[in-house]
C-alpha cells in the first residue's frame, strides 16, 4: 500500500510510543518538578511579582505613597532581577539538564507557557494603546493567571499530586475574578497578589526543596 510505514518502522514508532508511557509511569515518583533551579526561579518570580502587586496594593488603599522614580523602579525591578536569575538558572541547567521524562514534560509546559506569555503581552499591549484604555492590559495578567491554572493540571496529570490541583484551581479562580474585577483596582491586586505569593512562590520553593531532598 502506497504511503504505508514498512513493518519495522510501525514497530520502531510503537516502541517508542511506549517507551514515553513507560517513563511517565515510572517517574511518576520524582518529588521534583523544575529541578532545585528552576524551582528557585519559580518561587522566586512568584516573590518579587507578589511584593510588587503588594506595593501598588497598598498604595491604591493610601496606605503608601511613593515617589514617581520609586513606582518606577518598582515597575522594573522584578523584571530586571527576574531576568538576571533566569539567565542563571538556563547556565546551571545546560550543566545539569534534568532527568527523567516527567521532568522533561513539565519543564516543556512551563516553557511554552512562557512562549505563549510573551505573544500576549504584545496583544494586550497594542490593544491598550490602540484604544487608549489601560483596562485591555489589566485583561493580561487575568489570562496568564489562568493559563498558569491550565499548566499546573497537566503537572497535575503527569504527578498525581493532590496539591498541584490545588493550585490548578486556585490560578484558576484567581485568574477569572481577576478578569471580573479590572473596576476594582484594589481587590484586582489583592487577588493578584495572594496569587502570585501562594500559587507561586510557595509551590515554587517547595518543589526547589524537594528537588534539594531527592538529589541528597
Amino acid at each position: 500500500m502506497k504511503g504505508a510505514l514498512p513493518m519495522n518502522d510501525k514497530l520502531k514508532t510503537v516502541q517508542d510510543d511506549l517507551a514515553f508511557l513507560r517513563g511517565l509511569a515510572e517517574s511518576g515518583g520524582e518529588r521534583g518538578g523544575l529541578g532545585v533551579a528552576g524551582g528557585a526561579l519559580y518561587g522566586s518570580a512568584g516573590v518579587l511579582y507578589g511584593v510588587q502587586t503588594l506595593t501598588y496594593f497598598v498604595q491604591e488603599r493610601g496606605l503608601l505613597h511613593l515617589p514617581p522614580l520609586a513606582n518606577l523602579v518598582m515597575a522594573w525591578a522584578p523584571t530586571v532581577i527576574f531576568l538576571i536569575l533566569m539567565t542563571i538558572v538556563i547556565i546551571v541547567d545546560r550543566k545539569n539538564p534534568q532527568r527523567g521524562v516527567t521532568n522533561r514534560a513539565v519543564n516543556a509546559a512551563f516553557s511554552g507557557t512562557g512562549i505563549a506569555n510573551l505573544a500576549l503581552v504584545l496583544i494586550f499591549a497594542s490593544a491598550a494603546t490602540r484604544n487608549h484604555d489601560f483596562r485591555y492590559w489589566l485583561f493580561h495578567p487575568a489570562v496568564v493567571f489562568v493559563l498558569q491554572g491550565a499548566v499546573w493540571y497537566v503537572i497535575f496529570v503527569l504527578r498525581k499530586r493532590a496539591w498541584m490541583a490545588l493550585v490548578s484551581i486556585g490560578w484558576l479562580v484567581s485568574g477569572v475574578a481577576m478578569g471580573m474585577l479590572i473596576h476594582r483596582p484594589d481587590l484586582y491586586l489583592l487577588i493578584s497578589t495572594f496569587g502570585l505569593f501562594a500559587l507561586m512562590g510557595a509551590p515554587g520553593f517547595y518543589m526547589m526543596r524537594q528537588a534539594m531532598r531527592s538529589a541528597a
